[in-house]
């Protein structure tokens, strides 16, 4: 009877861990929303009172739609690029708005490679600047609880197991 309630458990778990893996691989890319104030002088941030050269670090999920909303803080003309070769200025490929000198939207689909890399401004390249940084699928917390869901109900599942053959005779 041991053996049998061993593998009972065993394929519990093997299942548990499939399922989390399925989970985890037709994880849909979401879009994650952002703004920017940038200063040709202080560089970027999420907000008017937290404009710093390097601005504030930007993670996403790879593949994930960026929508950002840009904002240029002194009303000098700039554009927004990620470089995905981490050089000064654009190439083709990087995700790169439209100059703008007010407010303005850009959206983009992220990277699917994984790794750190740089955003900028083409105009003012050496103070405007920041990190963009890509990670895996579920790698953001925010997907979390579906994981801890599954482990909640896999340890549930054994402990039931277990208590029931504690009382056989």
């Amino acid at each position: 009877m041991n053996a049998k309630y061993s593998l009972t458990a065993a394929a519990i778990i093997l299942l548990a861990i499939a399922i989390l893996m399925q989970v985890r691989d037709t994880q849909a890319a979401t879009t994650r929303y952002f703004t920017l104030y940038g200063d040709a002088t202080e560089g970027w941030g999420f907000t008017s009172t937290n404009i710093t050269s390097p601005g504030p670090t930007i993670t996403v999920e790879k593949g994930d739609t960026v929508n950002m909303t840009l904002i240029s803080y002194d009303g000098l003309p700039h554009q927004f690029f990620v470089s995905y070769t981490n050089s000064s200025s654009p190439v083709s490929g990087d995700p790169e708005s439209a100059v703008f000198s007010g407010t303005t939207n850009f959206e983009f689909v992220a990277t699917n490679t994984t790794g750190t890399y740089t955003y900028r401004c083409a105009i003012h390249p050496s103070v405007m600047y920041g990190y963009f940084k890509v990670v895996p699928a579920s790698g953001i917390p925010e997907f979390q609880p579906l994981a801890m869901l599954m482990l909640l109900l896999l340890s549930t599942s054994i402990v039931a197991l277990l208590s029931r053959r504690k009382r056989q005779p």
